[in-house]
């Protein structure tokens, strides 16, 4: 209880929902900490469900108050596919109705205004929108990735998710999204009018010299940033295969992601493929300056393509701002893909062809002209577009946080 006389603290501006926090290495924790940057910790809470997938302390943590909701278990009976399909179904929609509870208590306990619920874990959206329907409180839905199109591997959960899509975007007070691409397919889908907030990066990393480097040294040190899975799996097997073809060079992959070695051959990576540990991010950040070539891979076969299609890397903004020519490989309809044709600010090979990739390669080599038009129109799209100030201020915009808490540079 206060003494007597004293003021309650003032009212939490905003519960922030989402798996992943800092400082854990997720892009996702990344992008939270960018969008919070100057903004007074006595604005806002956090609220994760983090089991530890991301644990680490690979980037500066938040000195704001951060509670846990506990994980979500789901027990299956497996006696008969209808016993099954009613268990899952009851244990979604159970695991979604503590998760809520859980929040509600923490949003009256810090008497917040508002709560912001991000994509990630599936019981986070639906969870926020009864959190707010019972407090009364507006929601924003911040969707990193298409929530509908995440669940793969839960039948239930597969077939939840787009109707709960449906109720808590159609509700939300706004829906902020990562890509022009997904804002588009909600509009169309749910007639809303989301805003987008492309994923910021910290440019006092990168020297922005508008393409003023030197030319690629003849071995073709082609770099990627981050880790390989489903979602790059089939276009860095078509690199590889393409680099097999380059006689005239020693070119090589060099891969900064911690991944075991033995987990990156046994998806049938194999060849010219050098790799290397985890990095600071003043590290990765000279590590892609670097790079005689920045590779941005996209599957073309996975179990997610409409995810695949409407997100965009964290590391997007980075590979704008660090100077070196960048190979998107990646389906032509693609966020990524659609973005650099328009903005001619990249190479983009947008079919699964190896030749294409050594033609590209090639070009971005032995071509200074097209190499300094590419970066130069890159670190310009990376000043408009992914600034951290930019992506900070717009959030406060429209979390309507204009002058709310700042604090002072």
């Amino acid at each position: 209880m206060s003494a007597l006389g004293s003021k309650p603290p003032p009212p939490v501006e905003f519960a922030l929902v989402s798996e992943v926090v800092p400082p854990s290495w997720s892009g996702q924790a990344v992008l939270i900490r960018r969008l919070l940057t100057g903004l007074d910790p006595r604005a806002y809470c956090l609220l994760t469900s983090d089991q530890g997938i991301y644990a680490g302390e690979h980037i500066q943590g938040l000195d704001a108050a951060c509670y846990r909701l506990p994980g979500v278990r789901t027990r299956y009976l497996h006696r008969n596919k209808w016993l099954f399909a009613a268990s899952a179904l009851a244990g979604a929609t159970i695991g979604i109705a503590r998760r809520a509870l859980h929040i509600v208590r923490v949003v009256r306990r810090a008497r917040c205004r508002a709560i912001v619920a991000f994509t990630g874990d599936f019981h986070d959206l639906p969870a926020a929108y009864l959190a707010c329907r019972i407090m009364r409180l507006p929601l924003y839905v911040y969707m990193c990735d298409y929530y509908s199109h995440r669940e793969l591997h839960e039948p239930a959960r597969r077939r939840l998710s787009p109707h709960l899509e449906r109720i808590v975007v159609s509700a939300a007070t706004r829906v902020i999204c990562g890509t022009d691409t997904l804002a588009d397919a909600l509009a169309q889908r749910y007639g809303i009018t989301p805003s987008v907030i492309h994923h910021p990066a910290d440019l006092s990393l990168y020297a922005l010299d508008d393409g003023s480097r030197p030319a690629p040294s003849r071995q073709g040190r082609i770099v990627y940033t981050g880790t390989i899975y489903e979602a790059q799996l089939d276009a860095v097997q078509n690199l590889l295969a393409a680099l097999d073809q380059l006689p005239a060079r020693s070119a090589a992959l060099h891969v900064y992601g911690g991944q075991p070695e033995e987990e990156l051959r046994t998806r049938g990576l194999e060849g010219r493929l050098v790799l290397h540990g985890h990095a600071s991010a003043q590290e990765i950040a000279a590590v892609q300056e670097g790079a005689d070539i920045l590779f941005l891979p996209l599957a073309f076969r996975s179990h997610y393509p409409e995810v695949i299609r409407t997100s965009a890397p964290m590391k997007f903004g980075e590979y704008l701002a660090a100077g070196g020519p960048i190979l998107v490989h990646a389906p032509a309809d693609c966020f990524v893909s659609e973005y650099c044709r328009r903005h001619a600010c990249a190479a983009v090979v947008d079919d699964a062809d190896p030749q294409r990739l050594v033609e590209a390669i090639e070009a971005l080599c032995d071509d200074p002209a097209l190499r300094a038009r590419l970066i130069r129109n890159a670190q310009e799209r990376a000043r408009t577009d992914f600034s951290i100030d930019v992506a900070a201020m717009r959030f406060g915009e429209l979390l309507s946080l204009e002058g709310v808490h700042r604090c002072g540079p």
